[in-house]
């Protein structure tokens, strides 16, 4: 037992005396290491001032040979760093130091961000994310009943017309949507030049909401003066249908010709022209299915009322939009 705690005192130690005997080696390393950096440090010290003496009397003498007394005074008094720098700059050909300043006049700069476009969209995809979410069936009913044809004189038809808040509510987002489109459009090949772009766009959303409600107040009207009623009903739900899908559709679109580079925005517009063209071109055919299964149509006659009462007009709108308003 005492052999044991004999060894245990000479290990403890021989442990304690090799960390004294590491710490003095450090402490010398740390010590000569110090006094090399402040020998170092001497020698610039000494350096630096010996350079400084040399550079002012380099000035005094070039100073004195031209026999101008009061430069000795300046020169004196110049750091050697200025000196340098300024030797440096009086030869670099690169560098006008010995012309006279010139001002230039500053201008206010002027942002001509998207941050406007960029917000209004962000509005648009929380309507439509928002009406997902509480109408979800009317939603998915809404696709179903347009582009399966046995469903459109069933219960899921009758459902859609008798939902009225969400239907309104889809008919605002067509106008907005609708809008936006074609206040895009006439940014990108009429540029506005009488009222200014920002107020141009609630008017585009106005106007197309304006047209719709005068539509649907004359079909209503044209319905209650020829007794009429079911066919004009049809034909009103046939035509609002269309102008739902198409207000959604028109969401990627916008969304493409507002960030898109230029060079890509005129093969985007042919092709959401000929994608809305389709559209209406199915809403045509549509009407024309619902008329035709209450009254005897003939399809010239419904040909010219599409182009009188719907193509005309629009043409003469924009004509006059174009020409006298924007």
């Amino acid at each position: 037992m005492k052999m044991k705690r004999l060894f245990y005192f000479i290990l403890c130690a021989t442990f304690i005396c090799i960390r004294l005997s590491t710490f003095a080696q450090t402490n010398g390393i740390i010590a000569d290491s110090v006094k090399q950096q402040n020998h170092t440090f001497s020698h610039m010290k000494d350096s630096m001032q010996e350079n400084k003496t040399a550079f002012l009397k380099n000035g005094i003498d070039t100073t004195v040979k031209g026999g101008d007394t009061s430069a000795i005074r300046s020169s004196a008094q110049i750091n050697p760093e200025d000196f340098i720098i300024h030797q440096i700059l009086l030869k670099n050909k690169f560098i006008n130091t010995k012309e006279a300043s010139v001002p230039f006049i500053e201008q206010v700069h002027k942002p001509s961000g998207k941050e406007f476009l960029f917000y209004s969209l962000c509005i648009v995809l929380l309507i439509l994310a928002i009406f997902k979410t509480i109408f979800s069936g009317y939603f998915k009913n809404l696709f179903r009943v347009y582009f399966n044809t046995s469903l459109r004189q069933t219960q899921l038809a009758d459902q859609l017309e008798q939902a009225k808040l969400p239907s309104f509510i889809l008919n605002i987002f067509f106008t907005i949507t609708t809008g936006i489109y074609i206040w895009l459009l006439f940014n990108q090949y009429q540029p506005p030049r009488f009222i200014s772009s920002k107020i141009l766009l609630p008017v585009c959303i106005l106007s197309v909401a304006g047209l719709y409600f005068i539509k649907f107040c004359l079909l209503k009207f044209m319905g209650w003066i020829s007794d009429i009623h079911e066919t004009t009903n049809s034909y009103i739900f046939a035509i609002f249908l269309v102008n739902k899908i198409i207000g959604i559709i028109l969401v990627p679109i916008i969304i493409l010709l507002s960030f898109l580079k230029p060079d890509w925005l005129p093969a985007v517009t042919n092709i959401s022209i000929m994608v809305i063209g389709l559209f209406f071109l199915s809403r045509y055919i549509k009407s024309y299915g619902a008329i035709d299964r209450k009254l005897p149509l003939n399809p010239f006659h419904f040909l010219i009322y599409i182009v009188g009462a719907e193509i005309i007009p629009l043409l003469l709108i924009y004509k006059i939009a174009v020409d006298y308003l924007i």
